[in-house]
């Protein structure tokens, strides 16, 4: 199968095709039909992430190391070598 343009799934030369348009009614807010908006709020964000990365090295609690990428092992944010795999 030859290679193909991304014009050939452009569509048409007029424009309108590529304009998204809104529904009537529609509400594009992000919490729109939630009715439990509120129960994102008091979830505690820190438990979600497994990895972190900061600009500045920060100590292994385990092994203390400087390091820029530790990951979630337990309750805490470990380096690469202290992490059990």
């Amino acid at each position: 199968m030859p290679n193909r343009s991304l014009d050939d799934f452009a569509g048409g030369d007029d424009g309108a095709a590529d304009e998204p348009t809104a529904v009537d009614g529609a509400d594009d807010s992000p919490d729109a039909g939630d009715t439990n908006a509120s129960d994102a709020d008091d979830r505690d964000v820190s438990t979600l992430a497994t990895y972190r990365w900061t600009p500045e090295a920060a100590a292994c609690p385990q092994c203390g190391e400087s390091v820029q990428k530790r990951w979630l092992d337990g309750d805490e944010y470990v380096c690469l070598d202290c992490k059990d795999w």
